[in-house]
């Protein structure tokens, strides 16, 4: 049928023109765009009719003009890595006007200089001169590029141009092997044949590019003070400190354009940049003004500092405008195309509709029954499709006659943001005891750490772990006693403990009295666990087909502790006794998916799955990546929260009631409904400590018949004692998406400088801002002096007096990306995820609690974007406590640090919170590691009712058994290690930690082997009975407790029977293997091959 013209709305195809010319000529293309934004919408577009490999994006650098930030390294990363393109087919290079302005090193400076394959003869030293040639910094560790580290035979190296540092291994002066490693378990991922070396940094200190710095700045700057200038004096003392762009020109001789750099391809425009270049040229003035009245950061002019913008203007001039196709669409909206679609109104086109919202998709189904679901466009076949995708602008394919038209973008002029492919990283959850720290020995008290030393005994040297006591008395514990030293829970050393003393009885009163508590504490906790284990709940079990089925339906590879912890889940729901299980990992760490996997079980075990949220926001947010995971499976998911109507709110309760629901997401508002809990096989409660105490009730008397999953990233001190006390069992994710950074942040006093300077940060770089301000009252004030500052900056404004209507509808204009920022109390605190906003600025942080912050800090940076966050304070002078907390939150800024944080809640609050007043006092005597030892100790011996049980014993050959520190020359590193071989408890910990150390630092010395082989023994008689071995070159001495094993013992006594020469037990349980030899490799050989026969 035939359509007026003005039924009819024109666009421009953009990305199937830019397709057309690439394809047609035999170059690479780079095209100019307007901004950030419109350089993501092209590429989303490209990627979608092109090979996603030909497109690449060349970052902006993510910071103001004159900025007192640095570039991210990410950024850093993926400029080196366009520049050193290895691969010679064409493609199309997208970048931004802004671009242009900047000033880059030569093109020489990004190229990788030197090959290397494996094979290659090269010593150490010549590589490492290689290396530090192109200045690159000696480390422990490596970590970030830029970075090279040593140990023995393998070097360890970050270049930008790769995603993963490198670890190359040398032998008789020949490149052994060459592999990429995870930064952040230092562990090999991937075997190379070899590798490009290029300089590790933009800017990389060395004497000469100091000494050109430092001549430059004094030149330009010669009536400046440069004692008063901190960038300088660090830059001078060979450091390079956060900002140190603002002072970019002067480490070079030379600088390129970004004309320059990419000299060899065909630039293209689609349209006049005129009013783009002039509008850049202000904002950098406009800065300039605002950054020039510091005299103690002098700044240069943007003239020298920025390339010329009559040049700009210039070659955009003489760049060739490609010609871009119009077409029209009927100028409907989603709803109304698909009901003509319905009624066979539409011409004869094909039409695909795009959303990227998973409960969009559902609903764009229900609407068009007839519609095909599509993975890609090649599967286009019907005249009508739906399918997934990053928001692009409308496209038409001519040469399939198809419109692509996406949900998000047809009304609306939404924000795009770039997410890398979510891959996993690592991170170190127990964080040993540093130097000059509170810690308390089980037998000698409260001491301070002082390192680990080598001390030779009987010519035989060894590791040991100093403590210093009252007196300066020196404690040395053997390397096998580590288990005996736990960090003291206050740290503070302005409280001016009172160390304990080697030679006084004090010790040893205080930790009688606290070990008569836990043992009454226990008692207390047993009554209430016997309580519980009298109920009984329906097994959960799913057949391994179907789990599988769901598990490879997963987009992303599940990390280690991902499947670690389902497996201890899958196992708890398979059991009768009611499972009671905290999962705790930091936002964006995989609890959600863990979660589903778990519904999974139940609903597969026909029973239901109720999931409860703290907030509506949340709910939704559930409900939407539900919808997503369950896609494929036929599970019906439904929400209830108070935007529900009450029509469709009764009918979802009385489906539910039915069993007709197989998943319900709610808020608290399930607490005052009629909803039947007998088919509920599963309860999972989302952020516990957000609800009252009559909601917890609630929770508990469901808790008797009922498996409950608690989801948390900073667990409350009551939630951390039932986890340790053994009331709640424990999962935790410690592992990151790879593309997530560390947020920056930062603690200052309030101005409105910096408040214009954030919030125009984060806009320039397409980006959106929270503002916190948790009084009602002043949200007006907030909003008013932001106006002022920033004219054009779009403001939304939300909080818990709005009503439904008026927060729903601020919440989707923030999510779509058509506000700047949102002024908002905590209600965005709880499991809002908008990647595109990566600023939050907190206004009066001084009156948070310490999680709240870590919470409020989580809605930012969920994306591959820095995030930056500003607790801001009205004055200098806050209370100590305030001062205590934001001095954590900013010291614990790294990624997956919410368990610390809770333990730092901890220790700030004090013990009673956590365990009760009548603990607190034992716990500040004996420290509160060691009193929760005590405690699980005690409630263990009264659950099996064993009085006499060593689970860590002794094991001595009395030869060197440690880690040298020619092998791994880091202490903190070796004491990591020795920490992991104590907690090992398997033979395949002990085999893991090996296969670590040799991959990270080569062959194993003797003493590095005699430790692996002492644990993988006393891992063979845990729990046997026999307290310990004892071993030098006359005899072999087995040490056996009173709970010795039965069969154990007879095999012991008829060893002894057959050959009393050689074995005996005498009158102190002691079984000795008279064995006469000095080589210690052939007692431990003896020791085993005897513990083959006895155990």
């Amino acid at each position: 049928m035939s359509m007026d013209k003005n039924k009819y709305k024109n666009y421009l195809n953009y990305a199937y023109s830019l397709k057309e010319y690439f394809i047609k000529n035999n170059k690479s293309i780079c095209i100019f765009v307007k901004d950030t934004n419109e350089a993501m919408y092209l590429k989303n577009e490209l990627q979608l009719i092109l090979d996603i490999k030909q497109i690449y994006l060349f970052p902006e650098n993510d910071v103001l003009p004159y900025d007192h930030f640095s570039v991210p390294e990410k950024i850093t990363k993926e400029r080196f890595q366009i520049l050193n393109n290895v691969d010679n087919k064409k493609q199309i290079l997208i970048t931004s006007i802004k671009n242009l302005f900047d000033l880059y090193p030569t093109k020489e400076h990004f190229i990788s200089l030197s090959n290397f394959k494996v094979g290659k003869n090269i010593s150490i030293s010549e590589l490492i001169n290689v290396i530090e040639s192109l200045n690159y910094i000696k480390k422990t560790n490596v970590e970030n590029i830029n970075e090279y580290s040593t140990r023995g035979g393998i070097i360890d190296l970050y270049a930008p141009i790769y995603k993963n540092p490198l670890r190359i291994e040398i032998f008789d002066d020949i490149i052994e092997s060459i592999r990429f490693f995870n930064a952040d378990s230092q562990l090999s991922i991937k075997q190379i044949d070899g590798f490009h070396l290029s300089k590790g940094n933009i800017v990389s200190l060395d004497n000469k590019t100091i000494e050109l710095f430092i001549n430059n700045w004094r030149e330009y700057f010669y009536d400046n003070d440069e004692r008063f200038c901190t960038i300088f004096q660090k830059i001078k003392n060979g450091n390079l400190p956060e900002g140190y762009e603002v002072y970019f020109p002067f480490f070079f001789n030379k600088l390129s354009s970004f004309i320059e750099l990419f000299d060899d391809y065909e630039y293209l425009k689609f349209e006049n940049l005129n009013e783009e270049i002039m509008d850049h040229e202000k904002f950098i003035n406009d800065r300039f003004s605002d950054e020039i009245n510091d005299s103690n950061r002098p700044i240069i002019k943007p003239c020298d500092y920025y390339t010329n913008t009559s040049d700009i203007s210039q070659n955009i001039a003489n760049i060739k405008e490609i010609k871009v196709n119009t077409f029209q669409l009927p100028n409907l909206s989603i709803d109304e195309l698909i009901q003509n679609h319905e009624l066979n109104k539409l011409e004869a086109n094909k039409y695909v509709l795009l959303t990227s919202i998973q409960s969009d998709l559902e609903d764009l189904k229900n609407k068009s029954p007839r519609a095909n679901i599509l993975d890609n466009l090649s599967q286009i076949s019907s005249s009508f499709n739906i399918m997934i995708s990053d928001i692009v602008r409308p496209i038409y394919l001519i040469d399939k006659n198809t419109y692509l038209i996406h949900n998000e973008n047809i009304n609306n002029n939404v924000p795009i943001k770039n997410i890398d492919e979510d891959k996993s990283r690592y991170l170190e959850f127990n964080k040993v005891f540093n130097e000059n720290e509170y810690v308390i020995h089980e037998d000698y008290g409260l001491g301070i750490y002082q390192g680990l030393e080598v001390v030779e005994a009987n010519n035989k040297p060894s590791e040991y772990i100093k403590i210093i006591y009252a007196n300066n008395e020196n404690l040395y514990v053997p390397l096998n006693n580590i288990n005996k030293i736990s960090s003291y829970h206050k740290k503070d050393f302005s409280l001016n403990l009172d160390l304990d003393s080697l030679s006084s009885t004090k010790w040893l009163l205080k930790k009688e009295k606290a070990q008569k508590r836990s043992v009454d504490h226990a008692a207390e906790i047993l009554d209430i666990e016997s309580r519980r284990l009298k109920s009984f709940s329906s097994s959960l079990t799913v057949d391994s087909k179907s789990l599988i089925e769901f598990e490879n339906d997963f987009p992303f590879t599940p990390t280690p502790d991902q499947i670690s912890a389902f497996k201890s889940i899958k196992k708890d729901l398979s059991l009768i006794k009611p499972m009671n299980r905290v999962l705790c990992g930091d936002v964006g760490f995989g609890k959600t998916e863990v979660a589903m996997k778990a519904a999974f079980v139940s609903v597969s075990s026909n029973k239901q799955v109720i999931v409860i949220t703290p907030s509506t926001i949340l709910c939704d947010q559930h409900y939407d990546s539900f919808l997503k995971r369950y896609i494929n499976f036929g599970v019906t998911v439904k929400k209830l929260n108070r935007f529900v109507s009450a029509i469709d709110k009764n009918n979802i309760i009385n489906e539910f009631n039915l069993g007709n629901i197989d998943i319900l997401i709610s808020t608290h508002i399930i607490f005052n409904n009629n909803i039947n809990f007998m088919n509920v096989g599963l309860l999972i409660i989302d952020e516990e400590h957000k609800f009252g105490i009559k909601q917890k009730n609630y929770i508990k008397d469901k808790q008797e018949n009922i498996h409950i999953l608690f989801l948390s990233a900073t667990p409350i001190p009551r939630t951390m004692n039932m986890v340790f006390s053994g009331l709640k069992d424990f999962s935790f994710l410690q592992t990151a998406p790879s593309n997530r950074l560390s947020i920056k942040s930062f603690l200052k006093v309030q101005t409105n400088q910096l408040i214009k300077e954030a919030l125009t940060r984060e806009k320039s770089r397409g980006g959106q801002c929270f503002i916190v301000q948790n009084d009602i009252d002043k949200i007006n004030n907030i909003e008013n002096e932001i106006n002022y500052l920033l004219p054009d900056f779009k403001l939304g404004i939300a909080h818990g007096k709005l009503n439904k209507k008026e927060i729903k509808k601020v919440m989707t204009e923030f999510k779509s990306g058509l506000l700047d920022g949102l002024i908002c109390t905590t209600i965005v605190e709880m499991g809002l995820d908008i990647p595109n906003a990566n600023t939050m600025i907190i206004i009066n942080s001084q009156k948070f609690g310490l999680s709240q912050l870590h919470q409020l800090r989580g809605r930012i940076g969920r994306s591959d974007k820095q995030g930056y966050c500003y607790f801001l304070i009205p004055d200098i002078e806050i209370p100590k406590v305030s001062k205590t907390r934001l001095d954590s939150i900013i010291r614990n800024s790294n990624l997956g640090e919410g368990f610390l944080i809770a333990q730092e809640d901890l220790e700030i609050r004090g013990g009673g919170e956590m365990l009760g007043d009548k603990q607190s006092g034992h716990i500040n005597s004996v420290g509160m590691s060691l009193y929760l030892s005590m405690l699980k100790e005690a409630i263990e011996s009264n659950k099996n009712n064993i009085k006499d049980i060593n689970l860590r014993p002794d094991v001595n050959f009395y030869d060197s058994s440690f880690i040298s520190s020619t092998y791994l020359p880091s202490p903190i590193e070796r004491l990591k290690v020795y920490r992991k071989l104590d907690k090992a408890e398997s033979y395949e910990d002990i085999i893991k930690i090996k296969d670590s150390l040799i991959d990270r630092c080569g062959t194993m010395p003797n003493e590095a082997k005699n430790l692996i082989e002492d644990k993988k023994i006393q891992i063979r008689i845990n729990n046997s009975g026999i307290k310990s071995i004892k071993s030098n070159s006359n005899n072999t001495n087995f040490y056996l407790s009173e709970s010795i094993n039965d069969k154990t013992l007879e095999n012991l006594l008829l060893l002894v029977a057959k050959n009393k020469e050689k074995y005996l037990i005498n009158k102190d349980n002691k079984f000795i293997y008279k064995c006469d030899e000095t080589n210690s490799e052939k007692r431990r050989k003896n020791v085993n091959l005897l513990l083959d026969e006895i155990l």
